[in-house]
């Protein structure tokens, strides 16, 4: 059963990625499952409530990438640090492209039903910036003068930016890790 709900789940992913979100039927799901509509019911009330499993599903993943990182310095300058920072998240975005193409593109556009779940994923993601923000502080690699909100819009806006542009609008191959090494070498020119 558990198989049924995670083939819906993929399916959603590649229908919202290529349709958008209002532009996507419940129908052109299951057809893509092969199953009946009252067997995507079985799993998800509507629609939405989907798109929300997505949204957490985003989150999750995200998440995993700032849990699972460890901050160690080893001997690493600041734009070392950051680099291989940056390569953890964009080979994440590239492993989930559609997913990353739901959230960067669909959930802005997407209206206010959802805003309560992107600001509760934008709070945890900040939560997790700050734990970056204060090892950073800490290990001497910025200044305690730079703002928390602007060094976490700063480094947030630049990677979902050249997401977007390199990984979504793109018909290029993302090259993560030149992507890394640059976006690096200005983050590190910037606020250290």
């Amino acid at each position: 059963m558990a198989d049924r709900k995670e083939e819906i789940i993929q399916a959603g992913i590649e229908v919202f990625a290529a349709r958008g979100y209002y532009n996507t039927h419940i129908a052109q799901i299951v057809e893509k499952v092969g199953i009946a509509k009252g067997t995507f019911y079985l799993y998800f009330n509507s629609k939405k409530d989907l798109f929300i499993s997505l949204i957490k599903r985003h989150e999750k993943i995200f998440l995993e990438v700032f849990d699972n990182y460890t901050f160690d310095t080893n001997n690493k300058n600041l734009k070392i640090f950051l680099e291989e920072m940056l390569l953890g998240f964009f080979k994440i975005y590239k492993k989930h492209k559609n997913l990353s193409i739901i959230i960067l593109r669909e959930a802005v556009a997407v209206n206010e039903e959802f805003g309560d779940e992107f600001k509760r994923m934008e709070e945890k993601r900040f939560r997790r910036l700050q734990d970056l923000y204060k090892f950073l502080i800490e290990n001497n690699y910025i200044s305690k003068d730079i703002e928390f909100d602007y060094f976490a819009f700063a480094f947030l806006g630049i990677m979902e930016s050249v997401i977007m542009r390199k990984l979504i609008l793109s018909e290029e191959d993302f090259n993560i890790e030149e992507a890394a090494d640059k976006i690096s070498d200005y983050l590190n020119k910037a606020i250290s």
